[in-house]
């Protein structure tokens, strides 16, 4: 599945009220938004680890209005997310984090070809120091917090996937984990 997919998806399932906090996740082009202030992400360069709590902090400031947090599984790392699970469990924080499974360090890859396209890493078939594998199952680092979580590398199973979370999230008042396993690029 392409991150596009993805978010097209999950654009589709989401209220107008939703907050979506994007690091190295989801694509907003093929997004929708109602409104202002329903879209945060930010810039390449530095602040990984900030999407999954930066969702755990408007969920505290309001709970009756949806956050999302969308990381790449690299962001989602450095975001230490057993803390941020357990807060969202001891606060009861109804958040929904969908983590794009590329199995690389994305951040580090596209930084890396950016500023050097043509140099010896930017040629290699794998570029050293970006590969993830082996990749720890984050559906389950989640579940260790009692949220309900799910791994997803069917397209045809997003869809309900996504909606199946939502629901856990609004009427459960919980936190949710969606992993998606989608294409590098």
């Amino acid at each position: 599945m392409s991150p596009a997919f993805v978010s097209k998806c999950l654009s589709d399932a989401l209220s107008d009220k939703a907050r979506v906090f994007s690091e190295l996740g989801c694509d907003p082009s093929v997004m929708t938004f109602a409104s202002s202030n329903r879209y945060f992400s930010y810039a390449l360069a530095g602040g990984l680890g900030w999407g999954l709590p930066a969702a755990l902090g408007a969920a505290l400031a309001n709970r009756d209005r949806l956050s999302v947090a969308c990381v790449g599984d690299g962001s989602y790392m450095f975001a230490n997310p057993v803390a941020c699970h357990q807060i969202a469990e001891a606060n009861e924080l109804p958040v929904l984090t969908v983590v794009f499974n590329n199995g690389v360090w994305n951040a580090v890859r596209k930084t890396t070809r950016m500023m050097y396209p043509t140099g010896k890493a930017a040629r290699m078939n794998t570029m050293p120091m970006t590969s993830l594998a082996p990749s720890p199952d984050y559906a389950m680092i989640a579940a260790a917090s009692r949220a309900w979580s799910a791994t997803v590398s069917d397209s045809r199973d997003l869809p309900v996937t996504i909606d199946e979370a939502l629901s856990v999230v609004a009427s459960g008042r919980r936190q949710a984990l969606v992993e998606v396993i989608v294409s590098q690029d």
